[in-house]
């Protein structure tokens, strides 16, 4: 063998000795568990480990990656491909239930952007059937902790395009009092003999039904259409900052 060729050979050689001790030396840092033996095995002899557990993926993702490796030639069974998923997404998976939660969390807005968002509250009088931190009335529902129960893109909806008719959980009722007192209030509770109601100030009642002159369910939303009223800029404040508002305890239950 001639001089060049040697000189080839060794470096080659030298290379694939750097790869496995290198390889060999990641696999001795990994977590122990089901399917280590298997990840190692099939992983391990194309990349270094480091290579793939230093990113962390969803369940599917890792699924994807591995069947992508699969079809390059791998040996393993469906069983190994199986076991070096489970292994990955147990130590080196992403929580999806987290993650999904973290990213549609809304932007912080900044003092400016906030004072813009509740001017804009005030002019278009959302207070007046809604509570934001401990202000405005309680005949429509409270907009505190909104984001935990309504997602960005439905925010926004229900500022745009509203449902036209109230959720049942809100349902609304004009109702007259037999000395001639008149009411419009969100109805927390009712059989086919009493109504509990609570009013815009917040006050709960209980009438009895047989009593009353007049009882009627609000049967459209008051809730108004904003398209093209609110918009821009504007608009995208809105929904963050209704989506930030933390729930917020208070003596009359919602």
């Amino acid at each position: 063998m001639n001089q060049k060729l040697k000189l080839a050979f060794g470096a080659m050689c030298t290379l694939f000795c750097g790869l496995c001790i290198s390889s060999g030396a990641s696999a001795q840092t990994l977590p122990d568990g089901k399917g280590k033996a298997e990840f190692i095995h099939n992983c391990t002899a194309c990349h270094r480990a480091d290579m793939v557990t230093r990113v962390k993926k969803t369940p599917d993702d890792w699924r994807k990656s591995v069947d992508e490796m699969a079809a390059r030639g791998t040996d393993g069974s469906k069983e190994d491909l199986d076991n070096t998923v489970l292994y990955l997404v147990t130590n080196y998976g992403i929580d999806t239930t987290t993650s999904s939660s973290t990213s549609s969390r809304p932007a912080v807005l900044d003092s400016s952007e906030t004072e813009r968002v509740k001017r804009l509250i005030t002019e278009n009088d959302c207070l007046t059937c809604h509570r934001i931190e401990k202000k405005g009335a309680y005949t429509g529902p409270t907009l505190n902790g909104l984001g935990t129960r309504r997602s960005a893109n439905e925010i926004r909806a229900a500022i745009i395009s509203p449902r036209h008719t109230p959720n049942p959980r809100n349902d609304l009722v004009q109702l007259t009092t037999s000395d001639g007192k008149k009411l419009t209030g969100r109805i927390l509770s009712q059989d086919d003999h009493s109504v509990r109601v609570i009013d815009a100030s917040g006050e709960i009642a209980t009438y009895s039904k047989p009593e009353l002159r007049q009882f009627t369910i609000v049967d459209t939303n008051p809730l108004p259409s904003f398209e093209g009223k609110i918009t821009g800029d504007d608009l995208a404040g809105l929904v963050r900052y209704l989506g930030s508002l933390a729930s917020v305890d208070e003596s009359v239950q919602k």
